[in-house]
């Protein structure tokens, strides 16, 4: 089983970032319907604040501000880590270890970010700010300046964001334990 210490040892990061007007982007990869059919299968699907299903019109974010800085963390696996495989549990603690703790790694820098811009920023993924989010239980978000939305939440288009913005392909690991070349972190702020 892989020790959590030695995650950070197998990979580097690159971080590009790209500016886009937030027109250009919602014209060219928002599609709230294709986006909240993936949602719907996610089993957080109405149980975390950050996820859908919406009580507001979320398409209302992208006429609220003029641009989209687009923040890419590339997760670059070493030669070493490409050659081993990995059962399912070793695979979670890369997965927590590489991807979620990058993408806890950089929230501070785009809270920042959200108040010099005077913006929003989107995150990745579901928000793990709690153990359990208050959705679960009927109740109001404990942390609403906490709790982001992810871009794919509010119907950007992550995978055509990564082809056509960055010229990279959104990549999986395999059926066989393998890790792909890079994870894609895909983070944003509105502003």
């Amino acid at each position: 089983m892989i020790e959590i210490n030695q995650v950070p040892k197998l990979y580097d990061t690159e971080v590009i970032i790209k500016t886009l007007t937030t027109q250009e982007y919602r014209n060219n990869f928002v599609d709230l319907d294709i986006t909240m059919a993936a949602c719907k299968e996610c089993p957080n699907y109405s149980k975390n604040w950050a996820c859908p299903e919406f009580n507001e019109n979320v398409l209302e974010n992208w006429d609220r501000y003029e641009n989209i800085e687009l923040i890419l963390t590339k997760i670059n696996f070493t030669r070493e880590a490409l050659e081993d495989s990995y059962d399912d549990e070793d695979l979670l603690i890369i997965i927590d270890n590489s991807l979620f703790r990058e993408r806890n790694k950089l929230i501070s820098t785009l809270e920042e970010k959200e108040k010099d811009y005077e913006g929003k920023y989107l995150s990745a993924g579901y928000c793990g700010y709690c153990e359990k989010c208050a959705r679960i239980d009927n109740l109001p978000c404990k942390y609403p300046d906490k709790c982001h939305n992810s871009i794919e939440s509010i119907g950007g288009l992550v995978s055509d964001t990564l082809s056509e913005v960055f010229g990279e392909e959104l990549k999986w690991i395999d059926k066989n334990g393998k890790l792909p070349e890079n994870l894609s972190l895909l983070m944003a702020v509105l502003y």
